[in-house]
């Protein structure tokens, strides 16, 4: 696994259940001075490619996926998480891009901090390559209640949340778990103490 780290700066791996609040912890690190990358919004980027699309409309078909001649990704997003092999297949097919497309942000950045936002950091086995992973906590319920709110059925929510590992595997795996059950400033407070930190951290070991 290559590392997302380079001598003297420090790679968060940022993760969580689905409606943990994922965006808007990067929101608060890039706030805190930190250098933030969405794989999610790579993602969206990627797929907004010919080859890419082209490669997808053969595989599933356009009738399936398409809106008005455009690639929809709530339909691709159906149809993957209602299949494994199919979900296996696109992650083989876009994985490698956003992992090298992620590579190159960080390296092109100039930040002492950068933090990656990837929903699937430990069932990737991304974690490795981070100097070490926060994951974000809130109840079951409360998770389930931000996404129905969000829209989404709840035959969708438990199709997304089985294509993940269980939100208390993905807390036992982490390094450090921020409960953001609470307010957004709260949370927020709780991200720019750990910049803070690191920050200080970094500054003594170029010192020495």
């Amino acid at each position: 696994m290559k590392p997302f780290s380079a001598p003297g700066r420090v790679a968060i791996g940022l993760t969580g259940p689905i409606a943990s609040g994922k965006s808007f912890a990067l929101e608060c690190f890039v706030k805190a001075g930190a250098f933030g990358v969405s794989m999610d919004a790579v993602t969206a980027s990627l797929l907004t490619e010919p080859a890419v699309c082209n490669k997808i409309l053969r595989k599933f078909g356009p009738e399936k996926i398409l809106t008005n001649g455009l690639l929809d990704k709530k339909k691709l997003a159906a149809e993957v998480f209602g299949s494994p092999a199919g979900r296996k297949w696109l992650e083989g097919l876009l994985h490698p891009e956003i992992l090298r497309r992620t590579h190159s942000l960080i390296k092109r950045s100039d930040k002492k901090i950068a933090v990656v936002e990837t929903p699937l950091l430990f069932e990737a086995g991304l974690a490795e390559g981070f100097t070490f992973t926060v994951c974000l906590a809130a109840p079951e319920e409360e998770l389930k209640a931000r996404a129905l709110k969000r829209g989404w059925t709840p035959a969708q929510y438990r199709a997304r949340t089985r294509a993940q590992f269980p939100a208390r595997r993905k807390y036992a795996m982490a390094d450090l778990v921020l409960d953001n059950s609470g307010t957004k400033a709260a949370l927020a407070g709780q991200i720019r103490s750990i910049c803070r930190t690191l920050g200080a951290a970094l500054k003594k070991r170029k010192k020495h």
